[in-house]
C-alpha cells in the first residue's frame, strides 16, 4: 500500500505543477491582464503543495514524494537545470514544513481586499 501512496502523491505534485505552470505560460502568452507572475506561480503551486503536504502527508517520506513530483514536473516543463534547483531549493522547505505561506492569522483579511 505504500508503494501505491507514493506514487498518488507524486502524481499530484507532478500535475499540480505541470498545470499551474503551463496555465500562467498561457496567460502570459495571451498577454491577459490577470496572467500571474513567475512569481506569483511559484508562490502558488508552493503554497498548493505545503498545504497537501500538511494535510495528507504525515510523514518526512511522504512529503519527499511531493518532492519528487515538483522535481518530474519541472523536468517535462523543459526548465534549465539551474532554475529546477532554485525552484526546487525555495519550495522544498516550505513543503517539508507542511506550512502554506498564505496560511496565517490574517488569511481572510488577505482574501476579502
Amino acid at each position: 500500500m505504500g508503494l501505491l501512496r507514493n506514487l498518488k502523491l507524486r502524481h499530484r505534485a507532478y500535475v499540480c505543477t505541470y498545470n499551474s505552470f503551463r496555465f500562467a505560460a498561457r496567460l502570459r502568452s495571451d498577454l491577459s491582464e490577470f496572467a500571474p507572475t513567475i512569481a506569483e506561480t511559484l508562490a502558488s503551486v508552493g503554497d498548493e503543495l505545503a498545504a497537501l503536504a500538511r494535510d495528507d502527508c504525515p510523514t518526512e517520506s511522504e512529503r519527499r514524494q511531493l518532492i519528487d513530483g515538483l522535481e518530474g514536473a519541472l523536468r517535462a516543463l523543459g526548465l534549465s537545470d539551474a532554475a529546477q534547483v532554485h525552484i526546487v531549493a525555495q519550495l522544498a522547505p516550505r513543503i517539508m514544513a507542511g506550512e502554506p505561506a498564505s496560511a496565517g492569522k490574517e488569511a481572510w483579511t488577505r482574501m476579502a481586499v
